[in-house]
């Protein structure tokens, strides 16, 4: 199978960091993450940098059930690709947010056979229970500054401040876990798990990438 390449995203949070003002760097994953899924709405940007400061959503105590859900998801992946309704993407692997902690992974990874099911969800589970987490106060102060970001500089996306009012209520309400928006929903059928980037690096990538 032919090397499969990062997307912009990665290659910007490999050099962003070391170059520009402080911000640069999230501004740069902002521009890369609107280049890679143009049909992206504040929400989606906002589920990019909440996973890479507070990784999965839950926490796992019963892997038997994290696996009955990961095989059923991949049934129904596999349905839709049989049925034509959308194509596996192109790229297979996306870094999150700016800091680097997180990276998602697509489940067709597994379905064309580069990873087992056991490996990807061994690598899944470990990632959720023992993978960094910001504090809630500090994803709240690095909240304010994308959004602020946003306000200020990406004026463009559609339903920019009715998004941004709501999911900054939210944040202060103390709720984090947003759903991607359904625009991005219909234009790109996410199926992915978050895996940290350490455990990706050493046991997926060489895998997805060979």
């Amino acid at each position: 199978m032919k090397r499969i390449l990062p997307t912009l995203a990665a290659v910007v949070l490999l050099v962003s960091g070391c170059r520009g003002p402080l911000g640069q760097k999230t501004r740069d994953m902002i521009e890369a993450e609107l280049l890679s899924y143009p049909e992206s709405r504040a929400q989606d940007i906002y589920k990019s940098f909440c996973q890479d400061n507070l990784g999965p959503e839950h926490l796992i105590p019963d892997p038997a059930a994290a696996a009955n859900y990961l095989r059923e998801e991949l049934l129904t992946y596999q349905e839709d690709l049989d049925s034509l309704r959308y194509k596996v993407p192109a790229t297979r692997y996306d870094f999150v947010g700016d800091q680097g902690n997180y990276v998602r992974v697509d489940l067709s990874v597994i379905l064309d056979g580069q990873v087992t099911e056991e490996a990807f969800l061994d690598a899944f589970i470990r990632s959720t229970n023992e993978g960094k987490r910001a504090t809630g106060e500090e994803w709240e102060k690095k909240w304010g500054h994308v959004s602020s970001l946003l306000r200020k500089e990406f004026k463009d996306i559609p339903d920019l401040d009715h998004d941004l009012h709501m999911l900054d209520s939210l944040v202060a309400e103390g709720h984090y876990i947003m759903h991607h928006s359904q625009p991005f929903r219909d234009a790109y059928h996410p199926h992915y798990r978050i895996i940290a980037t350490d455990i990706f690096i050493d046991e997926l990538r060489p895998l997805i990438d060979q």
